[in-house]
């Protein structure tokens, strides 16, 4: 699948994904609780979560990323990169920032997009 569809089926898997690091911040509520040892989980599967935004953000059309040019498309892609190729420097802090606060904003934006051109999710195969 190329051109609109596509991203618009992309963006629908990044509001999934953002989501799901909502759930991360509630499910932790604190900073403090995020990086607990008991809680290792959270902060791997966070870091998995925004690999997979940068891989879903790679896929995007020019066209689309122009159309979203407020997000910060190159940061995204960054920390992927940093998160899947230096993942022992990662930096908790940093994550825990797109889980509370960088995710909904993103999940916000794209949503916009995908009601402006009245997506429907049940059409993904």
């Amino acid at each position: 699948m190329r051109g609109k569809q596509a991203d618009l089926h992309r963006l629908f898997h990044m509001v999934e994904y953002c989501r799901k690091l909502q759930a991360v911040g509630e499910d932790a509520q604190t900073y403090e609780n995020f990086i607990a040892e008991e809680n290792y989980r959270l902060v791997d599967v966070s870091a998995f979560y925004i690999g997979q935004l940068g891989e879903l953000s790679h896929g995007l059309s020019d066209e689309m990323k122009d159309r979203l040019s407020d997000i910060p498309w190159k940061q995204i892609s960054d920390m992927s990169n940093q998160i899947i190729y230096d993942y022992e420097n990662r930096d908790t802090k940093i994550i825990w920032g797109v889980v509370t606060e960088d995710s909904s904003a993103l999940a916000e934006r794209c949503l916009e997009v995908l009601r402006a051109e009245n997506f429907d999710e049940t059409e993904i195969v």
